[in-house]
């Protein structure tokens, strides 16, 4: 057939015509141009970045008829018979077909000619990493003292196969994905040269399509060209490339971002309609999230996107709808359930359940804000002034949440009616929030006793982990304004919490904010201060409804609910951990 592909009629002919890997071509200039060129050359990276293809141009600098130079003619003998394949002085080995030793001896011997007529003699072997063991240690001697005006020239995409005995004797490139942008300005000037076509839009997504890889891109455009003939539209590029169209990504992600569940799914169904594969959607949201992510967090870093001016002005202004920490989380979410969907035994359910989850994401409230509500709340369980009426604890305005809505009443008033839950007594709020409510109130004001114990036995545990042990299983039995009586299971550890009795003192002073006397007994013998009410979980209901309501009405919960703008999940009983 007489019709070239374009991979390999736009093949460049020189260092000028190299997209995206300067880092290769300059040392590589300079090295011809000071005649320090190496006498083995290891060219490594992925499949259509120019490994072959430098190569070659090595080559025809070396031997052109005006060289050695870092432009070759391109017009002369030698330059006409290396582009051709013809030359005898520069010689291309397919290291996958021929790997054993017979074939590295031949080489060896053909090196030791001089060359003729050309100025080196050059070996060019294409994946090198398919010689076998034998055949590189072969090749080792040849390779470290080659003869003169001889050079080796090898190319692999798996460098690390090769042995470092050889890996050694070579001066090592290795050459990078070529970044989409490069690849497409590439396209668009042999489109304009073959007279075709094709949008902007659709050529950076034949260049995404070819991550990194420019034969692979150029490959596509021929693809691309032989459907839909010289003028080519989006459509079309669409159809040949099966992509996900643009407006339905955005569609997704618009609705998840905005907690629209119902809308996410229906533009779902509308991808599965279209016969979009689950795990190729999943692949082209991550990326959108990605972007989104990108350009919330420095807007003008368009070269960070790979995607056109008008899809990257789209996306800009999609990210301002969204706080970062949101979109991160969106992110880390959507990967995880990506991971999953080659297993599934329905891909686009899980992928479907998963843009569920996205949508109905809470936004997350910043680091600093809830540090500065938790302040709030202490103050105001210290009884300081707490932040103005009408703000919340960061100075924001009031939440709907934190208001009082009309007609209700506050919760712990007397009359106020308890969440709906089926869980036991004693509520569980913040530590901070029950440390300062236990070590402010006085015992007459009837804090819990299981509360008290558990916020000392966890403040206790920062000074002394020992304390953390000791007091297991404990209860306070009897409380006053300078005295405490913990109970213990068993006579043993009320014998290991005697010795401990003294830092035990301490962080009771500590604790409470005044000098405090522990007296220590075993559950059975603790027959000293006021006995508390029974446990919750214990077999009288009358008791564990009184601890439960009593819990419900403690105004320390309630105060953490109103400022935090939280709410109960869950009800539990403190001092009854077996």
């Amino acid at each position: 057939m007489s019709y070239e592909v374009l991979a390999r009629k736009w093949r460049p002919q020189g260092f000028d015509d190299v997209v995206g890997q300067a880092h290769v071509t300059t040392p590589l200039r300079n090295a011809i141009r000071a005649d320090r060129v190496p006498h083995a050359i290891l060219l490594t990276g992925p499949r259509g970045t120019g490994k072959t293809t430098l190569a070659r141009i090595v080559a025809r600098c070396l031997n052109c008829d005006k060289g050695p130079t870092e432009s070759p003619c391109g017009v002369c003998d030698p330059c006409r018979e290396i582009a051709g394949g013809s030359s005898t002085d520069v010689q291309e080995i397919d290291a996958a077909s021929r790997t054993g030793v017979d074939d590295v001896r031949e080489l060896i011997e053909a090196i030791r000619y001089a060359p003729t007529p050309g100025k080196y003699k050059i070996f060019v072997v294409d994946e090198v990493h398919m010689l076998s063991k034998a055949a590189f240690n072969a090749l080792l001697k040849t390779l470290e003292e080659p003869p003169p005006r001889s050079l080796f020239l090898f190319a692999t995409t798996n460098p690390e196969s090769i042995p470092f005995t050889v890996v050694s004797r070579c001066q090592r490139y290795d050459l990078r994905r070529i970044a989409a942008a490069e690849i497409a300005l590439r396209l668009e000037r042999i489109t304009k040269a073959e007279g075709v076509a094709v949008s902007e839009k659709s050529l950076l997504a034949i260049a995404r399509e070819g991550d990194g890889s420019m034969r692979d891109a150029q490959t596509l455009l021929d693809q691309v060209i032989a459907y839909g003939g010289t003028a080519i539209d989006d459509a079309v590029v669409a159809d040949v490339l099966d992509l996900v169209d643009r407006r339905l990504l955005l569609s997704i992600v618009s609705a998840c971002i905005a907690a629209d569940a119902a809308a996410a799914l229906a533009a779902c169904n509308r991808a599965s309609g279209g016969g979009v594969d689950a795990k190729r959607l999943g692949e082209n949201l991550i990326q959108v999230l990605r972007d989104l992510v990108v350009l919330r967090i420095a807007p003008n870093a368009d070269d960070l996107i790979e995607a056109s001016a008008e899809e990257i002005t789209e996306l800009r202004t999609l990210a301002q709808q969204c706080e970062p920490a949101r979109l991160r989380r969106m992110f880390r979410a959507l990967v995880r359930e990506q991971e999953d969907l080659a297993w599934a035994p329905q891909p686009f359910a899980v992928l479907e359940m998963a843009i569920v989850r996205l949508a109905t994401m809470p936004a997350g409230d910043d680091v600093s804000q809830l540090l500065a509500r938790l302040e709030a709340l202490e103050q105001r369980l210290r009884g300081e002034p707490g932040p103005p009426a009408g703000g919340g604890p960061d100075g924001s305005p009031e939440t709907p949440r934190s208001r009082a809505k009309p007609g209700s009443r506050r919760r712990g008033s007397s009359g106020a009616q308890a969440p709906e839950t089926s869980a036991s007594p004693s509520a569980l709020a913040d530590p901070r929030v029950e440390e300062a409510a236990a070590a402010t109130r006085s015992p007459s004001e009837e804090v819990p006793a299981a509360v008290v114990f558990d916020r000392l036995r966890g403040f206790a545990g920062k000074r002394s982990p020992g304390l953390v042990v000791a007091l297991e299983g404990g209860q306070i039995v009897g409380r006053s304004e300078d005295h405490l009586c913990i109970a213990v299971p068993t006579a043993f550890s009320a014998k290991r919490l005697n010795h401990k009795r003294s830092e035990l003192e301490a962080a009771c002073a500590d604790f409470f904010g005044r000098p405090m006397r522990v007296e220590i007994a075993t559950v059975g013998d603790a027959g000293s201060g006021r006995e508390e009410p029974p446990v919750a979980g214990s077999s009288d209901p009358a008791a564990a409804r009184s601890r439960r309501q009593q819990a419900l009405e403690h105004p320390a919960v309630n105060l953490a609910l109103e400022v935090l703008e939280g709410k109960i999940v869950e009800i539990q009983p403190l001092g009854d951990r077996r």
